[in-house]
């Protein structure tokens, strides 16, 4: 399981800009908002990757049922 620090790591390498982490950490709920924040965006990013993984894969599949009804015109 990935900690928040690593879902912030690649929230960041994916271009999306992540809240600082509050200079007091050890203030509960200062970290408890950073983190909530962090995984919000974490879950909002995931959901946006397998969204776009399924219209690829769907988009693959209608091609290539595309393709095949055009060599089964021409054959």
């Amino acid at each position: 399981m990935l900690t928040t620090s690593h879902k912030a790591i690649i929230l960041r390498k994916a271009g999306i800009e992540v809240p600082a982490v509050p200079p007091d950490a050890d203030l509960q709920t200062a970290a408890s908002s950073w983190a909530r924040a962090v995984e919000n965006l974490y879950v909002a990013y995931a959901a946006a990757r397998a969204a776009k993984s399924l219209r690829d894969a769907e988009e693959v599949r209608q091609l290539a049922m595309l393709r095949r009804l055009s060599s089964g015109a021409h054959a």
